[in-house]
């Protein structure tokens, strides 16, 4: 599984599966995993990211961090 864009990262393992996150992203990139047990966000269109950061401002979690782009 993808885990970055050009300007954030996850960690879906401390995703609580609260989606504010998907529901802040304005272009969609954010989608959800519901699967048995499995309940966390995933990427699912890494090249609509604007770099906006809803959607860490949006998580209780601390799932999303920004990319340090001067590292890429």
């Amino acid at each position: 599984m993808k885990t970055q864009t050009q300007f954030i990262k996850i960690n879906p393992h401390r995703c609580k599966a609260c989606w504010k996150c998907v529901d802040e992203c304005p272009k969609r990139v954010i989608g959800k995993i519901r699967f048995l047990m499995h309940r966390h966000i995933k990427l699912v269109d890494r090249e609509a990211c604007i770099g906006c950061d809803k959607c860490i401002k949006a998580c209780p979690h601390g799932v999303f961090s920004k990319v340090d782009i001067q590292k890429q």
